[in-house]
């Protein structure tokens, strides 16, 4: 649910609610305030308030009932006596019974007032009643008096001498008017209660659903600020609140990824540093105690002079060898070197390169074969002097750890549908299941203890990955300790003269 739907679903609840709970509360509080009419004016009737349906009583009717019928016993005994109402007794135990009810009677003989109950002044009520023969047509008749609302009940005969006279039941509504006063405020009362009920329910649901995933997002960026990013921003819903608390989450787990991942660059910054030291240090060391050797006079033959100073150039000649496989890594490792592209005839390049190859492994003892599962005519696009270094470097590893008096490279090329693969075996002394993964890692040799006797700086299958990977190809190796290594590694094929790299 979107918060835009929520707020419009508040809303109009907010409207909605509280009238139909309003209607709900009325039966109640009508129910009290027609007992409270009851009570006062000790109404009796059929069918109490709290036992029907509260609607269908009427404290005026059942009232003007009431009076109907104390009038119908007065018309029989003016019926019976004419002038009964001249009757002082009789009047006043009328006043009595009306009394019950708030009531009082008013007696009229040819206009003028001849009995009137206590709480009313005839001077006041002359002007105001009806005349003889108002038709009233079976209702109670309201009369203002001073400040009083009066309803009367009117009754007209003749007396015995044929004078008009006329008899009225008069009820002092004030009673019932300050109880549905008191019924309206209290009714009131009970809709502004129910209104704030719903809207602070309403409110609380709607801030809830929104202010505690910002609460939750406040706290997640201040523990960010402070350098924590071990947390997770959780989100059950899928409005604009939760999907903002899920891409947050998604910048948090990034924003570890990457620190993650500066951190691991900064450890193997050090970690090159140092291997960079260790690297430099031996033929450094080794240089400056062949040229103390010549200083102190230790090179006193030319057959020893000649013997340090082609050890100095070979180990200045090692160091510059580190320098430019260093310099060339750093370029590949941060894709800065660029790659010169061509479409190259695998044959024949690979032939060519064979004779370089086996001029420089006769020195020592180890040969080179070439073996064909391709077909006559394929070509890949590569970079060829790269490409030759992949090559060399893969060899040269072969041969810095040949333990075989006779060793045997065999470079085997497959045809697998868009790529060729290149396998490149030795027969020597392989590596080790611990040790394998890591071969192609920067300065890593299989050697713990970087022993330099082999030669080599640890860069050259390493750079060999990174060319590869900048082909669009894959590489990677398998060996049997005794045995010997195999690095296998592909390259898209060109069909058509159209490159298949991506």
């Amino acid at each position: 649910m979107s918060i835009k739907f929520r707020l419009i679903v508040s809303y109009m609840a907010m409207l909605i609610v509280p009238i139909i709970l309003s209607l709900l509360v009325l039966p109640v509080v009508a129910s009290f305030y027609v007992k409270s009419i009851d009570e006062a004016y000790d109404i009796k009737y059929n069918g109490h308030p709290f036992q029907s349906n509260v609607f269908k009583s009427n404290p005026l009717k059942d009232l003007f009932d009431k009076n109907s019928l104390i009038l119908m016993d007065i018309e029989k005994d003016i019926e019976v006596n004419p002038n009964i109402l001249e009757n002082k007794n009789y009047l006043s135990k009328l006043d009595s019974k009306l009394k019950l009810t708030h009531s009082g009677i008013v007696v009229r003989k040819n206009g003028s007032i001849t009995y009137s109950t206590e709480f009313i002044n005839k001077s006041d009520i002359k002007k105001s009643l009806p005349e003889f023969g108002f038709n009233q047509e079976e209702r109670m008749h309201p009369n203002l008096l001073l400040n009083y609302l009066v309803l009367s009940k009117q009754y007209d005969f003749y007396f015995q001498d044929k004078s008009s006279g006329s008899i009225f039941i008069m009820t002092d509504a004030g009673a019932m008017l300050t109880i549905t006063k008191r019924f309206l405020l209290v009714y009131i009362a009970i809709i502004i209660l129910i209104m704030i009920l719903v809207n602070s329910i309403l409110t609380y649901w709607v801030s809830k659903k929104i202010a505690k995933p910002i609460i939750a997002l406040k706290k997640a960026s201040t523990k960010i600020k402070e350098g924590n990013l071990d947390f997770e921003v959780k989100s059950n819903t899928n409005d604009e609140i939760g999907q903002l608390c899920k891409e947050f989450e998604d910048m948090r787990r990034r924003l570890k990824e990457s620190v993650e991942v500066q951190l691991q660059y900064e450890n193997n910054k050090r970690e090159l540093i140092s291997n960079i030291s260790h690297d430099l240090k031996t033929p450094v060391t080794a240089i400056k105690g062949y040229v103390e050797g010549i200083k102190d006079g230790v090179a006193d033959t030319p057959e020893k002079m000649e013997k340090y100073i082609n050890t100095i150039y070979k180990k200045a000649s090692d160091i510059d060898k580190l320098i430019d496989e260093l310099f060339l890594f750093s370029k590949l490792d941060l894709n800065k070197l660029p790659f010169d592209f061509e479409e190259v005839d695998i044959k024949s390049y690979l032939d060519d390169s064979m004779e370089e190859l086996k001029f420089d492994l006769e020195k020592n003892s180890v040969e080179i074969h070439l073996i064909y599962e391709i077909e006559d005519k394929i070509s890949i696009m590569a970079d060829r002097e790269k490409l030759r270094r992949v090559i060399l470097n893969i060899v040269q590893n072969s041969v810095k750890y040949m333990d075989k008096e006779s060793g045997e490279i065999l470079i085997t090329l497959k045809d697998f549908g868009d790529f060729v693969q290149f396998e490149i075996k030795d027969n020597g002394r392989g590596i080790s299941k611990e040790t394998l993964p890591f071969i192609f890692d920067r300065f890593y040799r299989a050697d713990p203890s970087r022993n330099s006797q082999t030669g080599g700086s640890g860069l050259g299958l390493a750079i060999a990955k990174r060319i590869i990977i900048g082909h669009g190809g894959k590489i990677w190796s398998e060996s049997t300790v005794g045995l010997g290594t195999s690095i296998f590694f592909i390259i898209k094929k060109c069909i058509s003269g159209r490159s298949m790299i991506k």
